[in-house]
């Protein structure tokens, strides 16, 4: 379905951003916990989107824009194959840009970077909802 650009204009959030957002969090989760779940949480001013795992091997939050990491090998080759029914693109364009997207894009959307944090056993990303003009 395409949005009118009006439509598209007045979005809280970039429907791009939170979908790279989901296929990243179900892509590089920890899928080891045993029991856990990727979760997201809608709020007035912010979406949570939580994904089980801390951050593998030597992959610290500032840089994870700049390197990549693969947890779930046959998972990304499946999902660079298959295409997803709203764009026709694949679900994973290419390797290693995602959370720079997410970042870059985000922050053009809201004008708020969105937040990468890490909270036990979980990777915490907050999408921040454009502000009513």
């Amino acid at each position: 379905m395409q949005r009118s650009d009006s439509t598209a204009a007045a979005a809280q959030y970039d429907v791009d951003v939170v979908d790279e957002a989901i296929v990243n969090a179900v892509a590089h989760r920890d899928y080891a916990i045993s029991g856990s779940k990727v979760r997201l949480f809608l709020f007035a001013d912010r979406l949570e989107l939580y994904s089980p795992g801390k951050l593998p091997n030597t992959i610290t939050l500032d840089d994870m824009p700049y390197r990549t990491f693969t947890r779930n090998q046959l998972l990304v080759n499946f999902l660079s194959r298959i295409r997803s029914k709203r764009t026709g693109q694949v679900f994973l364009e290419s390797r290693g840009e995602g959370v720079r997207k997410i970042l870059d894009a985000g922050a053009a959307h809201s004008g708020r970077r969105p937040e990468y944090a890490l909270f036990g056993d979980e990777l915490r990303l907050t999408l921040w909802a454009r502000a009513h003009r």
